[in-house]
């Protein structure tokens, strides 16, 4: 894979390298550490085509990518983000038959992850999205990214508890069987609300979608957010759901607030992004565990993934 790798920074980015170090990834893509031949340091994200994850989460590469940069550039986020590095073509991605490559300037520290924010991250992290949430006069049509209130994955996983139960892999059934009442029950409440939001008059704005320790990395002055596939043009609960169990809640949105002093939290909304990441988690484990070729060790953590996130929907 190194040589592979070693090949394409070459040829696709003009970059000279001996030193690619495989990094702990996402469960959806690999990452890479490179260093060039005059040390310079690139963080590569590599999308496997043959996983069914990666077609969900690329579909809409072509129109973020350039989203992601023009933020990174062109507004206050600049420093904040992550920063794309363009092909010796000027392309924001470049790929062939097996993998699709994204490459980024290296960020010098540390993913959050299991770690807590300390008080002054938490000001740090109201502050980078409420800026976000408050970017106008967009040189893109926001049309492609807005919020319909829909989920392509829905009628799919309502079918692997009912007529499909039988077709997934007995694991599955084992973890799913005990919950699947509550599980259609989710279900049930998502379209609900999913049919009352539409008929709504939402102000939205530009949300990240995926705010989690994973995706925040700091190197003790500054955090930076990551992982962009989601960005969305949607209400502002589209980002504040993921922060809403966290300790810090309270914290973050005493900031928020004195930044955004006319808002107001929609509960319905807020209901409404809990539940759609609950159910996409299941489904995108479920699909993985069914569809995907794992290693046994890649196996049983996603197993064990999938059984976290069931228990939790139970809870």
């Amino acid at each position: 894979m190194n040589e592979l790798l070693i090949k394409i920074l070459q040829e696709k980015y003009l970059i000279n390298t001996n030193y690619v170090s495989k990094q702990r990834g996402g469960w959806a893509s690999l990452a890479y550490k490179v260093e060039s031949e005059n040390g310079k340091f690139y963080f590569l994200k590599v999308y496997d085509k043959s996983r069914k994850s990666t077609s969900y989460l690329t579909e809409h590469i072509d129109i973020y990518l350039p989203i992601v940069n023009w933020i990174e550039n062109q507004t206050s986020l600049n420093g904040k983000i992550i920063r794309l590095v363009k092909t010796q073509f000027g392309n924001l991605k470049c790929e062939d038959e097996n993998y699709l490559y994204i490459l980024f300037d290296y960020i010098d520290g540390e993913t959050v992850g299991e770690q807590n924010l300390t008080e002054e991250q938490v000001i740090q992290l109201a502050e980078i999205v409420s800026q976000l949430h408050n970017l106008k006069n967009f040189p893109f049509d926001v049309e492609q990214i807005s919020e319909t209130f829909e989920l392509s994955f829905i009628s799919k996983l309502l079918d692997w508890t009912e007529r499909k139960f039988d077709d997934l892999k007995a694991d599955i059934q084992e973890v799913l069987k005990p919950n699947i009442l509550t599980i259609k029950n989710q279900v049930n409440e998502w379209n609900n609300l999913s049919e009352f939001l539409k008929g709504q008059s939402l102000n939205n704005c530009l949300c990240h979608t995926d705010i989690h320790h994973w995706n925040i990395i700091t190197d003790k002055q500054q955090l930076y957010l990551l992982d962009w596939e989601g960005i969305k043009f949607a209400p502002p609960e589209a980002d504040i759901f993921s922060i809403y169990e966290q300790p810090y809640f309270n914290s973050f949105m005493k900031k928020y607030y004195e930044l955004n002093p006319n808002y107001q939290i929609n509960d319905n909304t807020l209901r409404y992004y809990q539940i759609s990441r609950k159910l996409q988690d299941i489904f995108e484990f479920i699909e993985q565990l069914q569809f995907d070729k794992l290693n046994l060790e890649e196996y049983e953590t996603n197993l064990n993934y999938l059984r976290e996130e069931v228990d939790k929907i139970a809870t």
